[in-house]
């Protein structure tokens, strides 16, 4: 798999986990809001659950993507 194509898979995957992050949220505290619009699939507790475990892909994908983006720019600054 090339460099773009993982880079690509990070920055994308990191865009749907924060996405995630603050719907959960507002499943948490706006729960009159967010669960007719999720059908009451999304609600309070299970907005707090997802919302705890997100925590763990959201620093590792904020961290690859910190990374890879440095060695990106250190990269381009050799040329």
């Amino acid at each position: 798999m090339s460099n773009k194509k993982i880079r690509k898979i990070i920055h994308w995957g990191l865009l749907l986990i924060v996405i995630l992050y603050i719907f959960t949220g507002f499943g948490i505290t706006k729960n009159r809001i967010i669960g007719p619009i999720t059908f009451e699939i999304l609600s309070k507790p299970l907005s707090q659950q997802l919302h705890t475990y997100l925590i763990y892909p959201l620093v590792i994908f904020l961290y690859l993507h910190i990374v890879i983006t440095l060695k990106k720019r250190k990269e381009g600054d050799k040329s």
